[in-house]
């Protein structure tokens, strides 16, 4: 069975990852300062081995070193260098002579590095330095102690190692508190959501600390997210609440005589059929409003299939169906063609729910018009009454579900209250805009408007 992966906060996320780089780069330099450091000895001895060569040439006397001439000539300490040297020249027998206790650090075993190859360690003896050279049939070897280097490059790494210890904890230390207070208002937020998701009842905004500033912008997209689901969770608690009455009445009214058929319909045969035909009134009434309720309820999880169409053509057909069902004469004026991108069949279904709502609300004497305009990006329909018009505190309100302008009269004329609801969806899948505006003389005007138009059929 696979463990499940721990999980971390985003504190300890930024402490494991800088005092990780913390680490690498610490070492890194490290490594560094004592790479150059013993380079730069290592060269240092090199030009010191040089020194020593040449010394040691200018102390051969007749053919033989002078070991206490070459130390008292010498510029640098000849205590722990060994040294030597071949004599073979044409005309003499060979002879080797060795510096003071060079004998027994040659028998010694060596171990060379497999960098400079010129250095090796010796037990005993420590890190040297090898050098050779040779002059008139005179070959010379010397081995530098590297002692003295090595104890300042260990004195060096030392440093090095305590400074490194020293940054790694400093700096996480560092790093630890600065995690904590970067993290610190993302935390409390987390704390404030987690709070707000436990609550049953409308959501409280969330703190906005001012920085950082990502923080301030996920605290206020949070808060608008939260805006929005209030605003969502009143409208469902107010749709339902308004379906629930809308059904209630008719049901009610139906009940009421189905019991007074029970009551009195044998008694008296003659109120049947008119309650009958009440019945069939408020059945047809609510028939509506769940047909309604339906299509309002796809056109809220839908999406329409949008392709370019003559708006014009779509606002003939419409209106021509419409004709035949209302009383009001309905002209078409404005562009003759109009294409624009969008759902032919929804927008008809959009303006036949607003020549029909200009229908209810308008004498049957008073035209409605129905408007085709075009500018050099848009297309714009006005479906125009002379009807009771819409006051001001009511535009912005219009298109919400089951509301109803409060006044006598529009209460008389029915409607199930989700017409414009219907209209405002369907707008929106098509990527248009819809408004209410006055009419003049009188009246209400309602403007749809589409965004993506072309000319003559070709994409603008």
């Amino acid at each position: 069975m696979m463990k499940s992966k721990r999980r971390v906060t985003t504190a300890q996320e930024i402490q494991h990852r800088f005092v990780w780089m913390l680490v690498i780069v610490t070492l890194t330099m490290g490594m560094a300062i004592v790479g150059t450091v013993g380079y730069q000895l290592v060269k240092q001895s090199e030009q010191s081995s040089v020194e020593l060569m040449a010394s040691l040439k200018r102390s051969i006397i007749d053919d033989k070193p002078d070991w206490q001439r070459w130390r008292k000539n010498s510029s640098i300490n000849t205590k722990n260098t060994f040294v030597r040297v071949y004599n073979s020249k044409i005309g003499e027998a060979p002879a080797t002579f060795y510096s003071p206790n060079t004998k027994k650090f040659i028998k010694a075993k060596h171990y060379q590095m497999p960098i400079f190859s010129a250095v090796a360690y010796t037990p005993r003896y420590g890190f040297t330095y090898y050098r050779s050279g040779s002059r008139l049939g005179i070959q010379s070897e010397i081995w530098l102690s590297l002692s003295p280097i090595t104890t300042v490059l260990l004195s060096v790494i030392g440093v090095v190692l305590v400074i490194m210890f020293l940054t790694i904890i400093l700096g996480w230390a560092y790093v630890r508190l600065a995690a904590k207070h970067i993290t610190e208002p993302l935390a409390s937020l987390n704390v404030a959501a987690r709070e707000q998701s436990q609550t049953q009842t409308i959501k409280a905004a969330l703190p906005v600390p001012n920085q950082p500033s990502e923080v301030t912008e996920l605290a206020n997209s949070f808060n608008d997210l939260l805006a929005a689901i209030n605003e969502h969770a009143v409208q469902e608690r107010e749709f339902i609440s308004n379906a629930a009455h809308e059904l209630r009445t008719p049901i009610a009214a139906i009940r009421g005589h189905v019991r007074l058929i029970e009551r009195r319909g044998t008694e008296h045969p003659e109120i049947i059929p008119k309650s009958v035909q009440f019945i069939d009134e408020e059945s047809t009434r609510m028939q509506k409003l769940v047909n309604s309720l339906l299509t309002l309820s796809r056109a809220d999880r839908g999406t329409l299939t949008l392709a370019y169409f003559d708006l014009a053509e779509a606002i003939n057909e419409t209106v021509e169906e419409e004709r035949a069902v209302l009383q009001q004469p309905i002209q078409v004026v404005g562009e003759d063609a109009a294409i624009v991108f969008g759902n032919a069949e929804s927008v008809q279904q959009i303006l036949t729910a607003l020549i029909d709502n200009a229908g209810k609300y308008s004498p049957e004497d008073h035209p409605i018009t129905v408007a085709l305009g075009t500018t050099d990006r848009t297309a714009e329909i006005r479906v125009q009454d002379l009807g009771l018009g819409v006051a001001d505190a009511d535009k912005t309100h219009i298109f919400e579900r089951f509301y109803r302008v409060d006044s006598a009269r529009t209460r008389q004329i029915g409607g199930t209250g989700l017409g414009l609801a219907i209209v405002a969806q369907l707008v929106k899948l098509n990527h248009a805009t819809i408004k209410v505006v006055d009419n003049q003389p009188q009246g209400s005007q309602f403007v749809l408007t589409f965004r993506d138009k072309t000319a003559n059929g070709k994409s603008s």
